[in-house]
């Protein structure tokens, strides 16, 4: 398996001399980039500039940790599918048959004014920048900390209308649209994994089953990401002061970063070298 995102020859080069490392390039590799081509990376290169940077668990962990805030913004979405969640998707009025996210960093929601031909739903998305995703390790538990959106259910799209800076816009009586859109609170958000009880996947396809309108774009959990997999029952989450509670279901989890408009820099092969320590964060 490869990278999806393709590297320049300066950009593989300049991270080398950058950070004291080599890569092991292949034949065909060397002849594209040779050629002014860009080219995919092999996961087990990836790795091992992982594993040059990083030469054990310890430095694996700091590393981690420190670029998981280095590195803001990185987006987050966390899917839970279970029999009562579907039953609540029943009631949208479109997509009912895809999941909507549970939770997302950063906030996304519905606002009326943010409707047109490219975003039908009126997704309108709320970056944070006083509050980064965080990420931390320890002997029993993977943590992901940061200000996100929380799915508080279905109204109807006048009571869940954003304005003045986020906050709903509530009028009794009031007419104003009455369609069915989801309800998405801006919370602190805090996501606890049992480590050693979850599967994590590289660049992930988009799942048909799930609703990307209200969530970072699957193309960047596709070439710039993760995806993380697990029970329910081995997977916490906290929302603002509630109790921290285990989750019911399947639990999927991406990570990712959109680097669509940065021009070539050593930061995106980083970044790929942070997600290959951090899909091994989890067994750490």
């Amino acid at each position: 398996m490869s990278t999806r995102y393709e590297f320049s020859q300066k950009e593989i080069q300049e991270f080398c001399d950058l950070y004291g490392v080599t890569i092991d390039l292949t034949v065909e590799q060397r002849s594209t980039l040779n050629d002014g081509d860009r080219s995919p990376l092999l996961l087990e290169q990836i790795t091992s500039l992982a594993n040059q940077i990083c030469s054990d668990d310890r430095s694996a962990k700091e590393f981690i940790e420190e670029k998981s805030t280095e590195f803001n913004p990185i987006s987050l979405t966390l899917f839970v599918l279970n029999e009562a969640l579907w039953k609540i998707m029943t009631r949208r009025p479109e997509h009912s048959e895809k999941m909507l996210p549970m939770t997302t960093i950063p906030w996304f929601y519905y606002e009326r004014s943010a409707e047109d031909k490219s975003n039908p739903l009126g997704a309108r998305r709320h970056d944070n920048p006083k509050h980064p995703l965080t990420i931390k390790i320890d002997e029993d538990m993977f943590s992901i900390d940061g200000v996100g959106g929380d799915f508080c259910g279905l109204l109807e799209g006048r009571f869940v209308d954003k304005q003045n800076q986020g906050r709903s816009i509530i009028i009794p009586g009031s007419t104003g649209i009455r369609k069915i859109v989801p309800n998405y609170e801006s919370q602190k958000i805090r996501i606890n994994i049992k480590k050693g009880s979850a599967e994590t996947i590289l660049y992930p396809s988009p799942n048909k089953k799930l609703d990307y309108n209200f969530s970072e774009h699957p193309k960047i959990f596709y070439d710039h990401g993760m995806g993380i997999t697990a029970d329910g029952k081995d997977v916490y989450l906290q929302v603002g002061n509630r109790k921290n509670n285990h989750l019911l279901g399947e639990v999927m989890i991406f990570i990712g970063k959109d680097f669509d408009t940065m021009g070539e820099s050593t930061d995106i092969l980083l970044f790929h070298v942070w997600l290959s320590l951090l899909s091994k964060g989890l067994f750490l």
